[in-house]
């Protein structure tokens, strides 16, 4: 269930680029499968975390203010 909750939401984005949709959906599954916890959790490492804020568009919203 948690594999096509993560496909239907996240798999027929289309950003563009194939790295991006790729990206994705690896956080959408990532998430789907770890829902309630920590971000700092989900992401096991620090390139991780730092992609999924990267792509979150929250990081748009903090660096211009």
């Amino acid at each position: 269930m948690v594999a096509a909750r993560y496909s239907e939401n996240f798999g027929p984005c289309e950003l563009g680029d194939q790295r991006l949709n790729r990206r994705a959906l690896s956080i959408g599954q990532a998430l789907s499968e770890n829902v309630g916890q920590a971000l700092s959790m989900v992401f096991k490492t620090a390139k991780e975390l730092k992609r999924a804020y990267e792509f979150s568009p929250m990081a748009t919203l903090v660096s211009s203010n």
